[in-house]
């Protein structure tokens, strides 16, 4: 592969997860021609997690194996993203609890790791919840709405009036169609037709909404914001996913 190549992937991955591959030169910048392609990102990523959670059920077996699969998936999720939907997460749900703020600082449940740390251990319960099912495959179908979902607000404009992440209409449509043919190539393999497709449902009015609402200027939408965003769309996904495996 060229650089020029090399530098595309990097960008891509950089961009989808906020954390560089450890194999490819981190972006200096990105590159006029950047392909939001962040649902191919989605599907390696949970291509990953499914292969991790099985192969942990299939060595240890039973509540055990899928609880200690749910809690390594969780902590693979957040090493990949470097914990930043973890802390964006965790300040956005610190607004709900404004009694926290005014606590005692050394008071564990005032600290927005606390919030994290429930964040945290629903979507382990999630997960383990799905790898118990014998779901593992659903993974791939939630990692791959959810970086899709990271594509779609990648659109979404910043205070300064500009794209978060600033690329030509033919990228972003290539993006958006490699992510809506490989959800459905997901669906008509799984034959889970419903649940598939209401996971997509969700993710593409969630991403609907909030991208309009960074439009009108009713939110402020950084890269905090994406991250946290796609984080707590990814969580919804998963508790969806817990539904469809356990109906």
């Amino acid at each position: 592969m060229n650089n020029s190549t090399l530098e595309k992937l990097s960008a891509v991955w950089t961009l989808a997860t906020g954390r560089p591959l450890p194999f490819l030169p981190e972006p200096k910048e990105i590159p006029e021609d950047f392909p939001v392609w962040f649902p191919l990102v989605g599907l390696v990523v949970g291509l990953v997690c499914a292969l991790v959670a099985w192969i942990v059920v299939w060595l240890f077996g039973g509540f055990a194996g899928s609880l200690f699969s749910g809690i390594l998936v969780a902590l693979l999720l957040e090493f990949i993203t470097g914990w930043r939907g973890f802390n964006g997460a965790a300040l956005f749900a610190m607004r709900f609890f404004p009694k926290a703020a005014d606590a005692a600082p050394d008071k564990f449940t005032a600290q927005p790791m606390f919030f994290g740390a429930v964040f945290f251990a629903v979507r382990a319960i999630m997960l383990a919840a799905v790898a118990n099912a014998g779901g593992t495959c659903w993974l791939i179908a939630v990692l791959l709405c959810a970086y899709f979902a990271r594509e779609e607000l990648s659109a979404a404009t910043t205070p300064s009036g500009s794209e978060l992440i600033r690329s030509s209409v033919a990228e972003r449509r290539k993006g958006a169609v490699a992510g809506c043919v490989l959800i459905l190539l997901f669906i008509l393999v799984s034959r889970r037709i419903w649940g598939a497709a209401g996971m997509f449902l969700l993710t593409w009015l969630a991403s609907w909404y909030l991208i309009k609402r960074s439009e009108n200027g009713s939110l402020n939408f950084d890269r905090r914001a994406f991250d946290t965003a796609a984080y707590l769309i990814e969580t919804a996904l998963l508790v969806l996913t817990v539904i469809c495996v356990h109906r």
